[in-house]
Parts: structure tokens; sequence; C-alpha cells
């Protein structure tokens, strides 16, 4: 249920004098102007009198309005005795609300006769006339404040659906975060122990540098809370990762980077490029002992980002579809859950050899930029 924030305080008291107090004014100007296209006369100062004070009183009325409009709300499955209900309460609020307007109205109208000639309790309508009139207009204003206030209640509602949605949906992203830094770990620890055992058995000094780049990078990852961070932090992670793969690869792992200064400050998925990265090697760089060109690089398009990640290795058997493996699949999912169909994770073959995997997301130098749908 919507956690109700209708509940009448001295401020929303305030609030719907006023509010009625206005809607007095209006009916008085109404009235006047009606009067002077027709050639007539109105004592405005009577008839705003009469005014004021009749939607004044409904002002008193309105909380009981919204009390039985909380209680008997117009749906779910008692829909109909519901407005049997809200039905009777206006045949009897609306004429109770006319009789309290017409003794007020008589008596404030006999208190301003006494100081000024130009009012006269004459200026007010008969019993009789004010009963029917201001009854039908009482009629319509109960149900007026039922609707408006059913209405505020289901656009309450509605707002704490769209929130639990982009919570859950946060969530959900977090947890999408959570699981590829899961994956990232042993991946990590399985590949680099094992080379950095080998290595102290041939160069202590390598395997010492090997061990602190793996610490930093196990760190770095470990920390990352956000889901979106500027490209230059991710970068700088990749580069991490890199370190490590070239203790592996030696001189046959060369890496092309060409992302333009003014990109750096953009915000991008966290591991976003680190799995299109692992996957290039794993499947182009490692399965192939002619191949060693990583690219890594970053443009501009049409309100958009284009991060693109393209390996010198066989690539696809032609006429098949590259593969997402868990972590691409990871990624893909990532980015529906952030950008919706704003993004897009696609892998081909880069143009006979190799495989080139591209992320395309909307362009946002700052969280600000954000959409709801992204927090």
């Amino acid at each position: 249920m919507p956690r109700d924030t209708l509940a009448i305080g001295p401020k929303r008291w305030i609030l719907i004098v006023c509010a009625w107090t206005i809607v007095g004014l209006l009916f008085t100007v109404q009235e006047i102007v009606l009067a002077r296209v027709d050639g007539g006369h109105v004592n405005w100062l009577a008839f705003g009198a009469i005014e004021i004070i009749y939607w004044n009183v409904w002002a008193a009325y309105t909380p009981l309005v919204i009390g039985l409009a909380k209680r008997f709300p117009l749906a779910g499955p008692r829909l109909v005795p519901h407005i049997a209900i809200h039905s009777v309460a206006a045949l009897v609020m609306a004429p109770l609300a006319s009789v309290t307007e017409y003794l007020l109205s008589s008596g404030f109208l006999r208190l301003l006769s006494r100081f000024t000639d130009s009012v006269s309790p004459r200026d007010l309508p008969t019993f009789t006339d004010s009963l029917l009139s201001m009854g039908v207009t009482g009629l319509l204003t109960y149900w007026f404040v039922v609707g408006l206030y059913q209405a505020f209640h289901f656009y309450q509602a509605a707002m704490e659906r769209q929130t639990r949605a982009a919570q859950l949906q946060t969530q959900l992203s977090q947890a999408e975060l959570e699981n590829l830094k899961s994956q990232l770990h042993p991946h990590f620890l399985f590949n680099s122990l094992h080379t950095i055992g080998i290595l102290m058995q041939e160069d202590v000094e390598a395997a010492s540098h090997l061990l602190v780049s793996l610490g930093d990078l196990l760190r770095m990852a470990l920390e990352r809370r956000d889901n979106e961070i500027t490209l230059r932090s991710e970068l700088e992670f990749v580069d991490k990762y890199l370190e490590i793969e070239q203790t592996r690869f030696h001189d046959r792992l060369k890496v092309f980077t060409d992302v333009p200064p003014d990109l750096l400050g953009i915000y991008v998925p966290s591991l976003a490029l680190q799995p299109l990265v692992e996957n290039a090697i794993k499947h182009g760089i490692s399965v192939d002992s002619t191949a060693g060109r990583l690219e890594i690089a970053a443009q501009r398009h049409n309100g958009t980002v284009r991060l693109r990640v393209r390996d010198d290795g066989p690539g696809p058997a032609p006429g098949s579809r590259p593969r997402f493996g868990v972590g691409l699949t990871n990624v893909q999912s990532r980015l529906k859950q952030l950008y919706g169909d704003e993004a897009s994770l696609e892998l081909t073959s880069a143009g006979g050899r190799g495989c080139e995997a591209v992320i395309t997301i909307p362009l946002r130098s700052s969280h600000e930029d954000a959409s709801p749908h992204r927090r």
C-alpha cells in the first residue's frame, strides 16, 4: 500500500482554506463580469462575502470528505458499495453545507449592514433558493473532492511503484556487477598465480612485480562499488590487467590505445572493457601464436560513445555467428539494466581476421546527466 501523504496537518489546513478562498473569488469575478456583460448590477461585496463563506464551509468539510475517501476508496472489489456510501454522504453533506452557509452569510451580511449602506441582508437569496442552488453545487463539490483525492492517491501509488522498480533495477545491476567481480577474481588468481609460480624459478624480480600488479588489480576490483565510473578509471583497471597478461605473453602482446583525451571523463559501466579485453586475449591471441595485436579505442558517434576492442586472432569461423560467453553475456545484461535500449554490445568479425567487440552507450560526462532509470 502506498504511504499516505495526504494527512491533514496545519500547513495543509492553510492550503485548503486558501484554495477554497481562491475558488470563491473566481466565482465572484465571474458573476461580476457576467452581470456587466448583461448590463445588470451585482453588489460585489455582498456576493463576494456569500461565495467566500460558502466555499470556506466546504474547506471545513474537506477533511471529512478526504477521510471518507480514504475509508471507502473508489477502487477494488467493493467499488459499487463505496459509490453508494459516497452518494449518501454527498446527499447529506451538500444540503447541510448549504444551510450552514445560509446562516453564516445571513449573520455576516447583517453585521456588514451596520457599517455600510451598500450591503443589506436582502442581498441574500431566500432560504429555499439557497438550499436548491447551493445544494446542487455541493453535490458536485463533494464528488470533486473525492475524485481529486483518488487521483492523488493513484498518482502517489504509481510514483511509489516507479521508485520501487528503480530501486530493484539498481539492486539488480549491482548484483550483476558483484557477479562479474566474483567470476573475475578466481580467473585472475588461477592464471596469475600459475605464472608467478613459474617466474619464481626463472625471474624472482618479475615474479615480485607481477605479484604487486595482481594485488593492485584485486584491490581496485574489490573497492569498486559504483555501477558507472569514468573511462579513465576503467582504462587504469584494464592497464593493470594487461600488465599481468603481458608478463605471460612477453613481447608478443602489443596494445594500441586510441582514446581522445576529452573522452576520459565520460562515464562508462564499471568492468565493461576488461571482459572484452579478456575475451580477445583468450579466444584470439592465446589460440594463435602469430597473433598479438590488441586495439582499444573510444569515439563519439551521434550522441553516443563507442568502446571498441579488437584483436588479430583467427576470429570467428566464416559464416558463423560469434557466441557470447558468460563474461560478455553478463556485460550485455548490465548494459540493458543501466541504459535500456540506448546501449548495445556487438561482436563481429574484424575484416577477415580477428574479432571486434563494440559497446555503444549514451554519451554522458557526469552522474547528473543520468536519467531516473540509470540511478
